[in-house]
């Protein structure tokens, strides 16, 4: 019981206006982008769900049993989160938020939930992704760039928990007790593929953490995949392409990296084999005739590279800390 209290005053702590989002997002045709563009005001200028709730009926916008009806829901789901003491939220408005998300502007979830270590979420990164179906050469080549790039840095390995590239990507760094960080297209009581729940179990014990925008039991729909793979470009600090058709689901991170490093600069690595019969590599060909990605066929090389970018990172936060004390 007191582990439970404990949890849910954390919780209250670290989930500043959940309930208010929460019930905004519950009115229908009521999405994140019309919450930042058309709500925002009247939501940071509300004291709770009930003052919120009566500046909306006011308005006449919205009717109200639209409103009776999302606020209903929005405390059924607030309750059984806040009970929930496997799952942690944070929203926009929290300070453990992470600030690349930024970046997405009116498309950044408006609160994430967590189940594992939230510190994860605060140490450099790197994104891992590819096909569900990767060649035999590809398996091979990334299972040797996971363990070395764990050999040789501290980041956390991001990818999205699917089949395939994603899948390797997490078992290796949890097979080399390192910790991984997996973004899910659906809530995180529903693992998809049913088949990784061993695999996300196991994320959790090693340190690492899954993360989804989407409420605790929802499911995969079809758009979540694409604003999943935006979240994983904007959260990661490097995005490393293992094999991918050129209309492939990995395009949808690719394309969106490229939108994001126009606002801050992030890193794209693209794999090349010399023998590429095995398998479809045509999304890795695009990136790099595009000149929007970097080439990489030798992982010493690589890793040398990232090396010499997190200890620029890593002065550069330095120079950032100095500065606020001067």
């Amino acid at each position: 019981m007191e582990k439970l209290f404990y949890v849910k005053i954390f919780k209250r702590d670290n989930m500043i206006k959940y309930k208010e989002l929460l019930f905004l997002n519950k009115i229908n045709r009521v999405g994140k982008v019309t919450i930042y563009t058309k709500y925002w005001d009247m939501l940071i200028n509300s004291k709770d769900m009930d003052d919120l709730f009566n500046k909306l009926h006011k308005s006449n916008k919205i009717s109200e049993d639209k409103l009776i009806k999302a606020k209903n829901e929005a405390e059924k789901i607030y309750d059984s989160v806040v009970n929930d003491s496997e799952i942690n939220v944070i929203t926009v408005f929290d300070k453990e938020y992470p600030k690349k998300l930024f970046d997405m502007e009116n498309q950044k979830p408006l609160y994430l939930y967590v189940k594992g270590s939230m510190d994860a979420l605060s140490k450099s990164n790197i994104a891992i992704i590819g096909t569900r179906k990767p060649s035999n050469n590809t398996e091979i080549f990334e299972k040797k760039l996971v363990k070395r790039i764990l050999d040789v840095s501290k980041r956390v390995v991001v990818s999205g928990l699917a089949l395939g590239c994603d899948k390797i990507a997490h078992e290796t760094t949890v097979n080399e007790n390192k910790i991984t960080i997996a973004f899910l297209p659906c809530g995180l009581n529903v693992i998809s593929p049913s088949s990784n729940k061993k695999l996300a179990k196991s994320i959790i014990e090693q340190g690492g953490c899954l993360v989804s925008e989407y409420e605790p039991d929802k499911k995969v729909f079809k758009r979540s995949y694409v604003e999943r793979d935006k979240i994983v470009a904007a959260f990661s600090d490097i995005v490393f392409v293992l094999q991918c058709g050129e209309k492939s689901g990995t395009m949808h991170t690719v394309n969106a990296t490229i939108d994001f490093k126009k606002v801050n600069h992030r890193d794209l690595y693209v794999y090349l084999p010399e023998d590429m019969s095995d398998g479809d590599y045509s999304g890795n060909i695009s990136i790099l005739k595009s000149n929007n990605g970097t080439k990489v066929s030798d992982i010493d090389e690589f890793c040398e590279e990232i090396v010499i970018l997190e200890k620029d990172n890593n002065l550069n936060k330095n120079m950032d800390y100095q500065s606020k004390l001067i």
